[in-house]
């Protein structure tokens, strides 16, 4: 005697052997970062670090500038883009602008016409401006710099700095940091630093009395 047993199998009650893997590869997917938030993770951690590290720099750059404040200038003799030669000592009894500035600097382009209308405003008697030209130090061709000088436009005297002489204030391997101002008082002290480009009214500001010409205002 033959016993047919026909039994129905629900196909979606009963797992196959290959269920518990995909479930298995499922969980494994849903715990994997994407390559593309990866690589953003990433550039933003440099970002992160790079925008740190130069805010560091500055931050001792400043520390060097801001610390010569209160300290006698040292003496130097240096010539300025006429070929005249300029001796701090023979200008002691005057208030001493020296202006640093160099060719492809967008805060040194801003500055321009703020140094422009200082140079209109100080008493000849009592105070001298000085541009202070790095380009020589940072490498600059001279084409380069005739192009700088002529779009300055500037009219007081422009100092040709050496490496010594940049050494005598903030570090010649600092002079791509501009524009930079000192304020040198009668007795060649320094009695203000400015870094990064400054309005009218602040290089005033930093001048001792009686530099700015009777009737020009502060």
């Amino acid at each position: 005697m033959h016993i047919r047993l026909d039994v129905a199998l629900d196909s979606a009650a009963v797992p196959s052997m290959n269920e518990p893997a995909r479930a298995g590869a499922g969980r494994a997917g849903a715990g994997r970062v994407p390559s593309g938030v990866r690589l953003l993770a990433a550039v933003g951690l440099v970002y992160g670090l790079v925008q740190g590290g130069l805010a560091l720099v500055r931050a001792y750059v400043d520390s060097r500038i801001e610390s010569r404040v209160g300290e006698a200038a040292l003496d130097f003799v240096v010539q300025d883009v006429e070929g005249r030669t300029w001796r701090l000592a023979e200008l002691r009894g005057r208030v001493v602008v020296l202006n640093f500035f160099r060719s492809r600097c967008v805060g040194c382009l801003a500055e321009r016409d703020a140094i422009r209308a200082l140079a209109e405003r100080l008493d000849p008697e009592r105070a001298v401006l000085l541009g202070v030209l790095v380009d020589r130090v940072q490498g600059f061709d001279e084409a380069t710099t005739e192009a700088t000088l002529a779009r300055m436009g500037y009219t007081h005297p422009i100092l040709v700095a050496d490496a010594a002489f940049a050494d005598a204030f903030h570090g010649a391997g600092w002079t791509h940091v501009t524009p930079v101002t000192y304020v040198l008082d009668e007795e060649g002290r320094i009695s203000a630093s400015l870094r990064g480009h400054q309005e009218l009214e602040a290089l005033l500001a930093a001048l001792p009395a009686g530099a700015v010409a009777a009737g020009a205002g502060r």
